[in-house]
């Protein structure tokens, strides 16, 4: 998968420009698939060049015309192609696993201490996902219905985040648990 799959997906849903673009990537593509705004611009003018976008100027006043991007023909086609095919399963790749594989090293303050703070993290991600299902649900029905599929990942987003941090508060019980006993 790659980032003109991201691209062509977030403009299949609705044509923008490269500013609208980076602000839905933003809203949600990026919680699982990264990627800088020089890049998602370079694949812009690339999949233009390639003739798989159009590209409207809309004039703005005192400022640069705004460029509007949306799918050709053989942008869809080019989408169509990439959403058959077969999909890698992604291995998960945390540094916080790796330093807690090795926690014994670390003294228990030190541990807890950075486990707190990825807690913290995804309780923030969590609320951000669950803010992000609000908005969802207040679209028009039409746009729910057409949209359910691009909505899923955020609902395994909401439960990956709700599992971390469960665990994350058993752990830190039981780090406690330890350091009082």
């Amino acid at each position: 998968m790659s980032l003109r799959f991201a691209v062509l997906t977030l403009l299949d849903i609705e044509p923008g420009s490269g500013y609208d673009l980076k602000r839905r990537f933003e809203r949600s593509v990026i919680h699982f698939w990264s990627a800088s705004h020089q890049q998602m611009y370079r694949e812009l003018h690339k999949l233009h060049g390639e003739g798989l976008l159009d590209c409207a100027e809309q004039p703005q006043e005192g400022r640069p015309d705004k460029k509007i991007y949306s799918l050709t023909d053989a942008g869809r086609d080019t989408l169509r192609t990439l959403a058959t095919a077969p999909a890698s399963t992604q291995k998960i790749r945390d540094p916080f696993l790796l330093q807690l594989f090795a926690g014994h090293h670390l003294p228990p303050a030190q541990l807890r201490a950075e486990l707190e703070r990825h807690l913290a993290e995804h309780r923030a991600l969590l609320e951000t996902y669950e803010a992000q299902n609000a908005r969802f649900y207040k679209r028009p029905p039409e746009q729910r219905q057409r949209l359910w599929l691009a909505h899923q990942p955020l609902v395994l987003g909401i439960a990956t985040e709700k599992t971390w941090i469960n665990w994350a508060e058993q752990l830190l019980a039981r780090l406690e648990s330890e350091e009082a006993g």
